[in-house]
This record gives structure tokens, C-alpha cells and sequence, in this order.
């Protein structure tokens, strides 16, 4: 028996690794137009199985999957019976596409165009990033990384219906010099939970409305607003601290940019790659499919 028969390592690496791989190598030659070559084979590959090369790389990578944990070395019989699986293998993909297994099989479908997207983001990622291009990137989107302003607020919500009484009793005790935690803790029972620092002004709007959040505009930095009505009450709120919208520089979120540049690179590279694909190839669509 071959040492590689009962080799359960090299059995999930052929059937998990080579198969889907394989397919997708394979559907990426037959979308290309790729015919039967009649060159000499190139130095890189080790056998043709029609017109797929089977490279010295595949080989090694299957002999080194195979040998993993082992103590005793390959020889050349062992590395001649692995080198009959990768061809079995070629066969075999081959035989599936004829047989539109790439077309019926969903998740086989699903793992061959993840497999050629993946090819075309590494290709896209292997490019280097010109400091040009990515410095006019940076000024174009100057609004995507810029620093919100924030604010950090206290705030006392009274409802409409206890108003009267509430709001007198709020005013005596702040004209009597009441700490503003204290004010929170005594008024503001019926005050949505707001967290204990600073918070983007729209975030800050998902917890008291928009009616309050005008009146931090003109709000300084230790200072009760005055009575804010909305439609179901009236606020107070109290400006802790804030920090004002600013643009870094591109040196202080270097990083950033350049994610945000790559992902959008990718993403034009395979729409690209798309778009060349439906130009070489004939597509039709009924009378009646939409538009």
C-alpha cells in the first residue's frame, strides 16, 4: 500500500484544498478562452493534463502536506504516487466542470466565485500605494475621517404633566447653589439614562431629541440651559464638556486612509474584472427580464 493511501492529512488537504481550488483555477481558464497549448512546458510545471499545468510548487506543497509528522522521508516512489494523485485530481475537476457541476452544485457555485474574488483582492493587495494617490484620496474624503464634535452633558427631564410643581422646585434649588449631579439625582427620575461621558452630537441626539441638542450650540462649559420644550416635556441640560469638530492630519490616521483607500481599490479592481468578463462574453436577456 502507497504511504500516502492511508494518510488521512493528505486526504483532507486533496479533497478540502485541491478540489475547490482547482475548480476555480479551472473556471477562471475556461471564462479567459484558454485553449489546448502545444508549447513545450515551461520550466515552472511538472505535468500538463490538457491545458492545465500541474506546477512543481503543487507538488511540493502536496509531498510537504503528505510528510508533516512523519519520521521517515519520502522517497521518489512516494513522491511519483502523489504526484498520480494531483493528475487523478486535474481529472477529476476537469470531469466536473463537462459534467456542469460548477453551475447546479450551490455551495460549490458559492466557493468558486469567492475563490476568483479572493484571487482578484490579493492581486489588487500585492499592489504598492502611491503617496500621491493616496494623499489626493485623503483631501477628496477629508469629511470621512474627520473627529466629530462631542459633548458631555447632565441632563433633567421633567413630563409635561408634572411640570408645574417640578420645575419650580428645580429652579429654587439651583438659584440655592445645588450641584448639578445633585440636581440629576433629585429631578431626574423620568430622565432617560445618559452615559457618563463625551459623545458625538448625533449620538448625543438618539438619547435627548433634537429640541435640546440646539440649545448646546450657544451652551458654555459649567452651565444650566434654560427650560427646552419638546412634545412631551421640558429638559435641562448641563454642559460637563466638549470638544469641537476637527480635521486631522493625514500623518495621524495614515492608517485609516490607507484601509479605506485599499477597500475601495478592491472593490474597483473586480467591478473592472467584471466588466471585462461581460465584454468578451455573450449575454443576452429576454424581452421580458428586467432591466
Amino acid at each position: 500500500m502507497s504511504v500516502i493511501d492511508d494518510h488521512p492529512r493528505w486526504r483532507r488537504w486533496l479533497l478540502l484544498g485541491g478540489i475547490v481550488g482547482g475548480l476555480a483555477l479551472a473556471s477562471l481558464s475556461a471564462l479567459t478562452g484558454g485553449a489546448p497549448s502545444q508549447t513545450a512546458m515551461p520550466p515552472g510545471a511538472v505535468a500538463r493534463v490538457g491545458d492545465v499545468m500541474i506546477l512543481r510548487a503543487d507538488l511540493v506543497r502536496a509531498v510537504n502536506a503528505v510528510s508533516a509528522g512523519r519520521r521517515n522521508v519520502l522517497n521518489d516512489t512516494d513522491k511519483a504516487a502523489i504526484l498520480q494523485r494531483l493528475i487523478e485530481e486535474e481529472l477529476l475537476i476537469q470531469r466536473a466542470l463537462d459534467m456542469g457541476l460548477a453551475h447546479e452544485d450551490t455551495a460549490l457555485r458559492n466557493a468558486l466565485v469567492s475563490a476568483v474574488t479572493k484571487d482578484i483582492i490579493a492581486r489588487s493587495r500585492a499592489k504598492p500605494i502611491s503617496p500621491v494617490r493616496l494623499r489626493d484620496y485623503y483631501f477628496k474624503n477629508k469629511m470621512r475621517f474627520s473627529r466629530p464634535a462631542r459633548a458631555h452633558v447632565r441632563a433633567v427631564f421633567i413630563p409635561r404633566t408634572e411640570a408645574k410643581d417640578r420645575m419650580a422646585a428645580f429652579d429654587a434649588s439651583l438659584s440655592g447653589g445645588a450641584a448639578a449631579q445633585d440636581l440629576v439625582t433629585a429631578f431626574g427620575q423620568n430622565t432617560p439614562p445618559l452615559p457618563d461621558g463625551l459623545l458625538p452630537l448625533q449620538k448625543l441626539k438618539d438619547y435627548i431629541g433634537p429640541a435640546p441638542l440646539t440649545a448646546l450650540e450657544t451652551l458654555k462649559t459649567g452651565q444650566w440651559s434654560d427650560w427646552i420644550e419638546d412634545n412631551d416635556g421640558l429638559w435641562r441640560l448641563y454642559l460637563v464638556n466638549r470638544t469641537r469638530a476637527r480635521t486631522p492630519e493625514l500623518s495621524s490616521v495614515r492608517d485609516q486612509v490607507e484601509a479605506a483607500y485599499r477597500d475601495e481599490r478592491d472593490d474597483a479592481q473586480l467591478r473592472a474584472y467584471i466588466e471585462r468578463l461581460k465584454r468578451g462574453a455573450a449575454i443576452e436577456l429576454s424581452a421580458d427580464a428586467p432591466q
